[in-house]
């Protein structure tokens, strides 16, 4: 054991990487290949991981013009601020566009089976959006994890998992010098300090699992998310406490999710049947084969559900200052009995019930149906009254999109000819929905090297982020696979500068 400063070390690395998501093994593999030594470490068991990463799609950005894409994430890091601010600097928008341009190029390298999958910018009206090309790991977000995971085990580097960080220990001066974990490897827990003579690196993730921090900082309540089950905002509180400043902490990939009493995360649905809504991401122009409405507690429907994938909770989050309350928490996907002839309700390709089989849906919809986590009813008014929602307000919601299928315009939302399917087989049904999404952006503020900076815009010595703790992305999401883009970019730009901090001789 050393004693140096206040502390005293039980063990010492180059680099000390908290986290084992995409963001972590992406750093981890880059670190090692520049020379230093790294140990990462993990709180979950080997045998339940869960990251975020591995229960996405497997979609990331790598965009195709450098100057048009930092034109897009310019305008969108402005949507909903006003001239002269921004929800991130230009140069972390730089950082993140020049490292995810070579993200595809990167994992090429690497021996990663990508394809192109579809240019497909969430915001095609802003300028620059044609830059947003969408690659995709052949497969889905776990086996790019699992691609991953033995780029880190060919390299031997020493991954700690049942190991918990616990705090940044820091020096009278501010410099990060190491964190202090408590290790269940063992037959009992123990707390070690872990010297990082280089840098530490925080791949903790959001704050999707930690119901006081949603509360706290997010517009509505509750919100879930599809996103790891070990993201409960270790990393954020751990920065605070060395002075780290704070962004984005109100802003999250902003989609609607279904929870189910026996399923620990949200749930995507697929609303249209047969995956549709994924199939149309590649321009493909056919017919959705189900119709259906999203409308409030009340039974009113209240948006366009095109459903822009990520910001669609903004439009559910609506607070009434009258009655004091969220009337579109929870909201309600209504469908008819033509949308559960299309297969599983609940998304295949993307969380707890796509390739990572969290929970197995079943392909009728029974099992879920006699659960109770799908209404049914034999009329509209029955459904509604199942619902506790004004049957009247609900059969004029149904009443009325039928006449706009029947025209072929949306004459209320202006949804696309080819979602205008009605609803008009019963028996009809519906899913209770709530804002939320994929994962929470907000963290530890964070500039083009990656370094946490504290309120003065200062980087803190020896300590960096990367992925979802912190993340770029302010109040709007560049388009599907943002998330995974940025853990690839900044797992690689971290690591590049850590290793470049002076060693401190121990």
């Amino acid at each position: 054991m050393l004693i140096q400063g206040n502390y005293r070390w039980d063990e010492t690395t180059e680099i000390l990487i908290l986290g084992y998501g995409l963001s972590g093994a992406v750093a981890a593999v880059t670190a090692h290949d520049l020379g230093t030594r790294v140990i990462l470490v993990e709180k979950q068991s080997a045998e339940t991981h869960c990251t975020a990463s591995s229960v996405a799609m497997g979609v990331f950005l790598s965009p195709s013009n450098i100057e048009r894409a930092i034109e897009y994430m310019t305008a969108l890091c402005q949507v909903g601020s006003q001239p002269g601010l921004s929800w991130t600097d230009a140069d972390t928008i730089k950082a993140w566009v020049a490292y995810t341009s070579q993200n595809k190029d990167w994992l090429t390298r690497l021996g990663g089976n990508i394809k192109y999958f579809s240019n497909a910018a969430e915001f095609p009206q802003l300028p620059g959006a044609d830059s947003m090309e969408l690659w995709k790991y052949q497969g889905n977000g776990f086996r790019m994890m699992k691609f991953m995971y033995d780029q880190v085990a060919s390299r031997k580097i020493d991954v700690r998992y049942q190991t918990s960080a616990v705090r940044l220990l820091a020096d009278n001066t501010g410099r990060v010098m190491g964190v202090k974990v408590t290790s269940c490897r063992g037959s009992t827990p123990r707390e070690v300090n872990i010297r990082a003579t280089r840098a530490v690196i925080l791949c903790t993730g959001g704050f999707e699992e930690n119901e006081a921090m949603k509360l706290q900082y997010l517009r509505v309540y509750p919100m879930y998310f599809t996103g790891g089950t070990g993201n409960t905002g270790d990393g954020i509180r751990m920065a605070q406490e060395v002075g780290a400043d704070l962004w984005h902490m109100n802003c999250v990939a902003a989609r609607l999710c279904a929870k189910f009493a026996d399923i620990s995360l949200g749930v995507f649905i697929d609303f249209s049947g047969g995956g549709w809504s994924q199939r149309s991401m590649k321009t493909e122009k056919e017919r959705a084969p189900a119709g259906f409405i999203i409308v409030d507690r009340y039974g009113r429907r209240y948006m366009t559900e095109e459903l822009k994938p990520h910001a669609a909770a903004y439009e559910c989050g609506w607070f009434d200052s009258h009655k004091l309350e969220y009337p579109r928490v929870p909201s309600y996907h209504i469908f008819d009995q033509r949308r559960v002839k299309f297969g599983p309700l609940a998304q295949r390709s993307s969380g707890p019930t796509g390739p990572h089989q969290l929970y197995k849906w079943s392909w009728d919809n029974l099992t879920e149906l006699r659960k109770g986590w799908i209404v049914k009813g034999d009329t509209v008014a029955e459904l509604a009254a199942n619902l506790d929602m004004p049957p009247e307000n609900l059969t004029n919601s149904i009443d009325t999109w039928n006449r706009y299928c029947q025209a072929g315009r949306d004459a209320e939302f202006g949804r696309s000819p080819l979602e205008l399917v009605p609803l008009d087989e019963p028996p009809f049904f519906a899913i209770k929905l709530f804002p939320g999404g994929s994962n929470t952006q907000g963290g530890p503020r964070r500039n083009g090297r990656a370094q946490v900076l504290n309120p003065f815009g200062e980087p803190i010595s020896g300590l960096y982020a990367a992925g979802e703790c912190g993340s770029v992305f302010g109040m709007l999401y560049p388009a599907g696979g943002g998330n995974l883009a940025e853990c690839i970019a900044f797992g690689r730009i971290a690591a590049e500068n850590a290793v470049k901090e002076s060693y401190h001789k121990v």
